[in-house]
């Protein structure tokens, strides 16, 4: 299970390290990312990584705070399936209009978590 968290977290290093340092193909990712599909496919990865993220977050040494970042995660996977195509594309617009820099920031936030869950599986978990 310790692997399992440790590539989740090397995949959130990865987005986020992506959309610190080459934003454009992160936006160019958005672009599909927020059509009728691409929403679905968003959706899936999201539930999947949150199941996942609550799933091994007893091999990690903060298992309560990894399980709840999984859960969040898994919410917002349920919450963008429920999007509708409209909204969708006015959100594409507004992040695409306002240019790379918001989403430099917004990628600080899943490399944070990555590099928080990637210590925490690696460190040793404390004995009760």
């Amino acid at each position: 299970m310790k692997a399992i968290a440790l590539s989740l977290a090397a995949l959130l290093v990865l987005l986020g390290l992506t959309g610190v340092l080459w934003p454009e193909g992160l936006m160019a990712l958005a672009v599909y990312s927020f059509t009728g599909s691409g929403l679905y496919v968003v959706a899936a990865a999201r539930i999947i990584l949150g199941g996942l993220l609550a799933f091994v977050a007893t091999a990690t040494r903060t298992p309560k705070t990894v399980r709840v970042i999984g859960l969040i995660v898994l919410a917002a996977g349920i919450a963008t399936a429920l999007i509708p195509a409209e909204r969708a594309l006015a959100l594409k617009d507004m992040w695409l209009a306002r240019g790379a820099e918001p989403l430099r920031i917004a990628a600080c936030f899943p490399l944070a978590v990555g590099i928080f869950i990637g210590l925490s599986a690696l460190t040793k978990p404390r004995k009760p």
